[in-house]
């Protein structure tokens, strides 16, 4: 306890998205516990989306060497950090062995996580209290929120705040002002993904481009991450127009900002799909290897294109995801967006 009141922490460590779903959790937590210390573990991947969030006390950032051994001696090194935190309550949102191990090392009396399956690795084993979801098939956000509940935190808010300084704003404004002088609205296309199952066809995304620069209403601009510019430099060499190419963003919390300028967002199962989706933006949302269910938005408006099989539980092969993905045309897409801003109007 600290002045009486109870030191928190939320163990998830990665990836981009999941991190962004875990946000209301947050949220809950400090409504339940306006008093206490709630501090976050999380790796550099994520950490902009966190960062100066006005909820949060402290940060523990685990920095993950590239060598196998570097990386065991600098995760014991963390754990020791975490123990020396003297915690009462630790939520492993990740339910990896790594998170588990890591709320161990805080030796808090108060450890909740998934149960098997949803808690991989034996995770569920590091904790004091495990929840067993009632079904397969929730959306990520109403997991998390159901494991605050068991931590006593129970919330229907499903808000969510990524902080953005003044500086960052005002150089997004400028980037806005200097390359999108018309009227048109600002239409974000994210196609790049990290994992083939994600991946709609870069023919389709150049044809849906075109089809929304043809209408005449909108300009696109194509973003992008660390190692995928040539994605969207093969769009725009199939592009018959000319979509802007987003700059390299400094950070997450640039890419937050481009986007919350933008009138809608079209993409894949990504990180910048659930921070589009934060931010307010309308997102189509185009789904094939994975659960459409359990990863789609939470927040809304969105639409989701979805062509595979009903309420599948994994994730499927590259090749299978492929042909469902494929089967998701253009025109649908198009159609999703003049759909859905009509809707958001």
């Amino acid at each position: 306890m600290l002045n009486g009141f109870p030191r928190i922490l939320i163990i998830r460590f990665s990836a981009i998205g999941d991190v962004v779903r875990t946000l209301p959790a947050l949220h809950a937590l400090r409504d339940a516990y306006p008093h206490a210390q709630i501090d976050w573990a999380v790796e550099e991947k994520s950490l902009d989306i966190i960062s100066d969030h006005p909820a949060l006390d402290q940060i523990h950032l685990f920095e993950r060497p590239e060598l196998f051994w570097d990386g065991v001696k600098a995760f014991r090194a963390f754990c020791r950090k975490l123990r020396l935190s003297r915690y009462d309550m630790v939520i492993d949102f990740h339910g990896i062995f790594k998170s588990g191990l890591a709320s161990r090392a805080t030796r808090a009396d108060k450890r909740f996580a998934f149960a098997a399956p949803r808690g991989r690795e034996m995770s569920s084993w590091f904790a004091t209290k495990r929840l067993r979801l009632p079904s397969k098939h929730l959306n990520r956000v109403e997991e998390n929120l159901l494991l605050c509940e068991v931590a006593g935190a129970g919330s229907k808010s499903v808000d969510v705040v990524i902080a953005i300084s003044e500086d960052v704003e005002e150089a997004i404004d400028e980037y806005i002002q200097r390359e999108f002088q018309s009227a048109k609205r600002i239409v974000a296309v994210h196609a790049p993904v990290d994992r083939p199952e994600k991946q709609w066809p870069l023919a389709h995304y150049a044809e849906l481009v075109d089809m929304l620069q043809s209408d005449g209403r909108f300009e696109v601009v194509l973003t992008w991450g660390p190692g995928q510019r040539a994605s969207v430099e093969e769009i725009c060499a199939r592009s018959r127009r000319n979509p802007h190419i987003a700059p390299e963003t400094p950070c997450l919390k640039h890419l937050a900002c481009l986007l919350r300028q933008c009138e809608l967002f079209v993409g894949g199962d990504t990180g910048p799909m659930h921070i589009a989706a934060a931010m307010d933006v309308p997102v189509v949302a185009i789904f094939g290897g994975t659960s459409p269910e359990k990863h789609q938005p939470y927040h809304k408006p969105c639409q989701v294109l979805y062509a595979g099989p009903p309420a599948i539980a994994r994730n499927l092969e590259p090749e299978e995801a492929a042909g469902y993905l494929a089967a998701i045309t253009p025109e649908a897409a198009y159609d999703a967006c003049i759909s859905l801003l009509k809707r958001n109007e």
